[in-house]
């Protein structure tokens, strides 16, 4: 669904009449924009797998 959506807003700007530095700058802007909400997804991920881990570790203990 990411996918779909990256290409579509690509389409959207590529085939909107702009200047090719205004263009560029808007890819540019969009793309930062997604790897950011990918890197924050990836580090509440990561959190709950931290979470998840110590919750077995402590059952292995017998905490």
């Amino acid at each position: 669904m990411l996918g779909g959506m990256v290409i579509g807003a690509t389409l959207a700007m590529l085939l909107t009449p702009q200047s090719g530095p205004e263009l560029r700058r808007q890819i540019k802007d969009f793309a930062n924009d997604e790897l950011d909400k990918a890197k924050a997804a990836a580090r509440k991920a990561q959190g709950k797998a931290e979470e998840k881990i110590e919750e077995v570790r402590g059952k292995a203990e017998g905490k």
